[in-house]
């Protein structure tokens, strides 16, 4: 279809890469928010324990290990944060990757042979479903996800 109709597939390919795009980016921004709210609520346990620390009710010892797991978890979420914000970046450009993608299958058209330079260029991975008997016959599915573009 890319070669034969480029610019059907070019707007296919596009319609079905914005919706991806903005499926994945309402997931991750919620996950940001959420480990951010997160954050917070740790900054204001950390308050709350140094005050009770300062009144006597918590020890030393106990204020250090319970700010130590918390300063953990704090770091876990902020390093998600910063990966999150740099998947984000990368997908804000769905029409290029389309444009790549389209250049790479030009190239490969007309391939007797899948070699592994080719399946290194154009796939990402492939996912293998579990095997299944429907009506006595085994199936199984199987994604291919491609550079670029994802799954088609």
């Amino acid at each position: 279809m890319a070669l034969k109709d480029k610019e059907a597939f070019y707007g296919r390919l596009s319609r079905r890469m914005e919706k991806q795009y903005l499926a994945d980016t309402d997931s991750l921004k919620k996950e940001y928010e959420n480990l951010a709210q997160r954050n917070q609520e740790i900054d204001d346990t950390f308050i709350s324990l140094y005050s009770d620390k300062a009144k006597g009710i918590l020890t030393e010892k106990r204020f250090l290990k319970l700010t130590d797991a918390m300063k953990k978890e704090q770091e876990s979420n902020q390093n998600r944060m910063h990966k999150i914000a740099e998947l984000i970046s990368e997908e804000e450009h769905p029409e290029g990757n389309a444009q790549m993608f389209m250049g790479e299958i030009r190239r490969y058209a007309a391939i007797t042979e899948l070699d592994e330079t080719v399946l290194n260029r154009l796939i990402n991975r492939i996912l293998i479903g579990e095997p299944k008997k429907v009506d006595g016959v085994k199936t199984q599915e199987v994604w291919i996800v491609y550079n670029f573009v994802g799954e088609l």
